[in-house]
């Protein structure tokens, strides 16, 4: 590709809008037996919303795993312009590590889109997890990071809309903590052991958010549509009032 070609491409209309979507997988020691799975359905969602060119254009998608630490596997932006990265299993589940990465890369993802010109959709974040945290001060990191109190103005301005994707043994008081803001969070369970069934909840949410809101990045208004995916066994509920 020439270079005038990659400059036009890259090219960004003044306010053409983003919907950043964060993925953070849980890759901790239990998640060994549904590497394969995770890997093969991260696939799929890529092929889902590259299929759909609006979404692609709106969509950027920033994938993220956790553990014993935190990382970004593959940097935000349209999946069309991204591989997939294959996933493997590491250490322990450390709840508060993805936490701060996640705040910190927002922050920096937000600069660097303004940056380029891009009007920013307030960013959505689908925690996946299989199990229960191990960092006993998961909450207050939580708290410290990724929520904002509006009246008093500390906290994260930028914070997502954070919605917890749990199955098998995820505690759903702890699903239940996560949802946030308390007026627009939701958490989901898969009661079943089939990462297939949350991953295709977290796709259902991302086309239907883009493609309902009947909008461009140039035209229209977005909006984050919270559809109860068709799930067999999923139970899932509103944002707790804990903050």
């Amino acid at each position: 590709m020439s270079e005038d070609l990659v400059r036009e491409h890259r090219a960004v209309e003044p306010g053409q809008l983003v919907m950043p979507f964060y993925l953070i997988c849980d890759v901790s020691y239990s998640m060994l037996d549904d590497m394969g799975a995770l890997n093969d359905n991260l696939q799929r969602l890529r092929r889902a919303i590259v299929a759909q060119p609006i979404v692609d254009e709106v969509a950027h998608i920033c994938i993220m795993t956790f553990s014993d630490t935190a990382k970004v596997v593959m940097p935000l932006g349209q999946m069309s312009e991204h591989s997939v990265p294959r996933l493997s299993v590491e250490g322990g589940t450390n709840y508060g590590a993805a936490f701060t990465e996640l705040a910190s890369t927002i922050k920096r993802d937000a600069d660097d889109l303004k940056r380029q010109g891009y009007k920013i959709y307030r960013p959505c974040a689908f925690f996946l997890t299989d199990g229960e945290p191990l960092d006993p001060d998961w909450w207050e990191t939580f708290k410290d990071t990724l929520t904002y109190n509006q009246s008093t103005g500390v906290g994260m301005k930028q914070h997502p809309v954070f919605v917890p994707y749990g199955f098998r043994e995820a505690p759903e008081d702890v699903l239940r903590k996560l949802a946030y803001p308390l007026e627009r969070g939701k958490w989901f369970h898969v009661k079943s052991h089939d990462i297939e069934q949350a991953l295709s909840g977290i796709v259902n949410m991302i086309m239907t958010s883009v493609v309902s809101s009947g909008m461009s990045s140039h035209t229209g208004k977005p909006a984050l549509i919270h559809a109860q995916p068709n799930v067999p066994g999923m139970s899932s509920g509103d944002a707790d009032e804990y903050i």
